[in-house]
Order: C-alpha cells, then structure tokens, then sequence
C-alpha cells in the first residue's frame, strides 16, 4: 500500500524522535485514522524522504521511529526564480500549487500597477506550497516571498542575474545553457510603461512564449513546465 507523505517544519536528526505538529496529529487521527504502527514518510527539507512508524499517537503529539531513509529522486533542472505578478486570488493559489509541484524555488508575489488588489493570504500560500510538495515527492518548499513592487523585487540581491520579462512583444524563449534563471510574469492588463522602463534599466531581457495570448497563470505554469521537465 502506498504511504502517504508529510513534510515537518523540524529537522530529523534521531532515529526515534517526538513530534508537537497540532495539525498534522489531527490530520493523523481524525483524517487518517492512523494508530500505533501505521507507517508515514516525512520529509524536513533537507532532501530524503524518511520512512517511519509510529509508536506513539497522542492528542498533541506522536513519537516515531525511522525504519528507512531515501534521497528524494525529485531534482529540478534548474533554479528558477517566479515573480508573478497579483492576479486572481484563486488563479494566483494556482500558480503556486503548480509552480511548486514543477519545481519552482523561489515564488516572488509581485505588486504591479495594473494587478489585482492585494488579496492573497500568506499563510495559506504556504499550505498550498506544503501540500503541493507532499504530493509531488518534492525534497524542500518553495520560498514564498511577501509581496513586493517590481524594482524592490529587482533589487533582491540574492535573485539570479538572468532575468527574463515574458511579454508578447518579445522574442522566442529559447532554453539556453544556463542554471539559475528569474522569470518576470506581468498582470492581465500587461506591464505598464513605468515597469518596463525599469525592466530595461535593469538589463532585463525580452521573451515570449509565442503568438498566442495566454492567461497570466497559464503563462506561469507554461513556462515553468517549459523550464524544468
């Protein structure tokens, strides 16, 4: 039988170990109905999946021991950077779940001035991302960023030197040879001027994906396929 897997914000460093997840110990007992024995794999981010059975299953928390441990065989090509700007709230809760099931590291929520009102929930951007990693056999979670205007989101010095602006003006994507790319995703009314004068202020390069008009989450989760199967 397939074992289901959870990730754990701590690190597994003991073979038996104690865990205070309220929701995942709910999520064990009232969704799962897991007992003594049931067997789970977890995951800390730290790429292996570990397979343990529980000894211990109380109201607040679960004792487990780690009976096999794997290296999570999920390897992204690439490490992509996705700066999207604010759409739809549920469109934007899309793209995440779809951007992390891809492989996606970083996820920029990027406030432009022809986006949607700031409407989205952080925290529940992160469940997504977690569920979305669960479900993919996924090693880590995404970084998801709180969200940020275009030039502050330039100025992130740890974002890769390469940037890319999908626009519809812009030249064939080609995947060229390098590792760590930016992706730069404009609303549904497109970037405004201001915008991509920073843009080319800041030597951000051109592209599309070609003469169809796509969606902004189908141009997100296009391009990320694009980038990383």
């Amino acid at each position: 039988m397939r074992l289901h897997r959870f990730y754990l914000s701590t690190s597994i460093s003991e073979e038996t170990f104690d865990i205070a997840d309220r929701d995942l110990i709910h999520q064990w007992r009232t969704v799962f109905r897991y007992n003594v024995g049931s067997q789970v794999i977890l995951f800390d981010g730290s790429g292996v999946d570990y397979t343990c059975i529980i000894s211990s299953l109380r109201n607040l928390g679960a004792t487990l021991s780690v009976v096999e441990k794997k290296e999570v065989s999920f390897k992204p090509k690439r490490n992509i950077w996705l700066c999207m700007a604010l759409i739809k709230k549920d469109n934007f809760e899309l793209v995440v779940q779809k951007a992390t099931e891809l492989g996606v590291s970083h996820i920029v929520p990027v406030l432009c001035e022809r986006s949607e009102k700031k409407n989205i929930n952080m925290d529940r951007l992160y469940k997504i991302a977690v569920e979305a990693s669960e479900q993919s056999g996924r090693g880590d979670i995404p970084v998801i960023y709180e969200v940020t205007t275009v030039s502050d989101a330039l100025e992130e010095t740890s974002m890769p030197v390469k940037k890319i602006l999908l626009n519809f003006d812009g030249k064939p994507l080609t995947l060229d040879n390098f590792d760590d790319l930016a992706i730069l995703i404009g609303p549904e009314g497109g970037w405004s001027e201001r915008e991509l004068k920073v843009f080319t202020g800041n030597n951000v390069s051109s592209a599309s994906l070609g003469t169809q008009v796509l969606r902004a989450e189908t141009a997100a989760i296009a391009v990320s396929s694009l980038l990383l199967l």
